[in-house]
């Protein structure tokens, strides 16, 4: 499976990415995508070349189409709160968010994710506060 942990984290890698190398990216993934629907890691891989493109709506959809094949991936359900967060729909982020830190109990995407609710003004005793 794809690591899509560092999906949206890695931005100095994103912006290496040439506009011509993202764009042969983003028609390999799709098409990967078409031929495979059903398939988790196609799914993902399409989902992180769209947001590298900035079609965010687009991997919005995909990704929400991945959490229907994989409800319980914390890594999904990290970027699909990610993304919405940045859609502005900070409230389903945080529902997304708070069932990573379930899912996830005390690793690295789980302290990543109390860090975004954290960001967006929750109160909460974050572990990665804590030395």
């Amino acid at each position: 499976m794809v690591n899509n942990f560092e999906l949206f984290s890695d931005a100095k890698a994103t912006a290496r990415l040439s506009k011509r190398n993202k764009e042969e990216r983003l028609k390999t993934t799709r098409e990967a995508f078409e031929a495979q629907p059903d398939s988790l890691d196609c799914a993902i891989s399409y989902a992180d070349a769209l947001f590298d493109s900035h079609h965010l709506d687009e991997a919005l959809e995909v990704l929400m189409h991945a959490e229907k094949l994989a409800k319980d991936s914390p890594e999904v359900l990290y970027n699909l709160a990610f993304l919405l967060n940045l859609q502005g729909e900070t409230e389903k982020a945080g529902k997304y968010f708070r069932r990573v830190i379930k899912l996830s109990k005390g690793q690295s995407l789980a302290k990543s994710a109390e860090y975004e609710l954290w960001r967006m003004g929750e109160k909460m005793e974050a572990k990665w506060m804590k030395r």
